[in-house]
């Protein structure tokens, strides 16, 4: 039977990871934050194009969608921000009571009272005068404070039942623009002389590969192992390819994130345990899609000198609308078109988008610290 299972799976990701090398290495792409997806995206809207970047990467080096249920970056930093607070309690025990009733009789005084957003500088100028020890912390604080409610009230218009989506840079129309813009390239992979050590990348050691010859299949189908060991080549032309940044939109504010991330402490989080339950080692917020790796026009063939039994050819031939490797793209519309043919120790597949139509395979990935601006 086609669907046995075989172990080890080696094979498969062995091909795979050497194939993300040639990859990277082709499109002068670092390994240490490169991640293949799973099958790649085509999106035919902003919303699609967001929503397939909108997302926490998983720790491995290929991105497979159908297996990571991942939360969204919108959700993540949302849940972050509004777990902030830095009462006016914590103001108080930092300057002391009697400097606060101070400061607030000295507000009074003010007409107009100053706008909230120059509290912090009209603090620092009284208090050099009035409370020169506790000028700095205090307007530390107050910055805090505003710093806090700011992007707290940046987030209302995309929270609740009526909520603005999430939007990003690109939209899709800037990446079409910059892709078109952009040049070509072309590269082939040979299996007999690939590189499948992984072990200096971002994900060191042998990082999983669960799909097999097609999208869905596993790597330990005794076909995907079959295929997998044999000689593979893969010739690819790309008419155009760029890496693109990724951008929160308006509703983000890197300094509470930044902030968020290095204070663990109680304030700026309502409850210091937040911390480790987003940032942590198990947390839910450990990394970021910095950029995108996109590219249009793209003319893939495969072969393989494999000889599949009658019965193989038919399963293969069958599903090769599922799409197969190395880009498991399913074939769902006119933009993608997939061709097979297998005779007796040879197979070829031919891989073809139609230009004008962005075709995102990656993502470089940052962790926490270093998107959050923390070194």
């Amino acid at each position: 039977m086609i669907t046995t299972y075989d172990t080890p799976t080696e094979a498969m990701t062995a091909i795979t990871d050497g194939w993300y090398n040639q990859l990277a290495a082709s499109l002068n792409l670092s390994n240490l934050h490169f991640q293949l997806l799973q099958p790649p995206a085509v999106p035919t809207s902003d919303q699609g194009l967001w929503d397939c970047f909108n997302v926490i990467p998983p720790v491995t080096l290929k991105y497979n969608r159908w297996i990571y249920q991942q939360p969204t970056f919108f959700s993540q930093y949302a849940a972050v921000v509004n777990g902030l607070s830095f009462p006016e309690s914590a103001f108080v025990k930092d300057i002391g009571a009697e400097t606060y009733v101070a400061w607030q009789a000295y507000l009074k005084t003010i007409t107009p009272p100053p706008p909230t957003n120059t509290l912090p500088t009209v603090w620092l100028q009284w208090a050099l005068v009035n409370a020169p020890e506790v000028a700095n912390i205090g307007r530390s604080d107050l910055s805090t404070q505003l710093l806090i409610q700011s992007a707290q009230a940046v987030l209302e218009p995309y929270e609740g039942p009526n909520a603005k989506p999430a939007d990003f840079s690109p939209s899709l129309s800037d990446l079409k623009n910059t892709l078109k813009a952009s040049s070509g390239t072309s590269f082939s992979f040979n299996s007999a002389h690939d590189d499948p050590d992984v072990s200096d990348s971002w994900v060191p050691g042998d990082d999983p590969n669960y799909f097999g010859m097609w999208t869905g299949s596993s790597a330990a189908f005794h076909v995907s192992r079959k295929f997998a060991s044999s000689n593979v080549t893969v010739s690819v032309e790309f008419d155009h390819f760029a890496t693109v940044a990724v951008t929160p939109g308006p509703w983000y504010n890197s300094s509470s994130l930044h902030q968020a991330w290095a204070s663990p402490s109680t304030p700026p989080w309502i409850d210091s345990a937040d911390w480790q339950t987003y940032f942590g080692t198990t947390g839910s917020f450990t990394h970021a899609v910095g950029s995108l790796l996109a590219a249009d026009g793209i003319t893939l063939t495969l072969t393989s000198d494999a000889s599949f039994t009658a019965a193989e050819q038919l399963i293969i031939k069958g599903l090769v609308a599922m799409g197969d490797w190395p880009v498991y793209c399913p074939i769902s519309s006119s933009v993608l078109s997939n061709s097979i043919t297998i005779a007796p120790g040879s197979t070829t597949i031919r891989f073809k988008s139609a230009p004008g139509n962005p075709v995102v395979l990656g993502f470089n990935v940052f962790d926490i610290r270093s998107y959050a601006g923390a070194g």
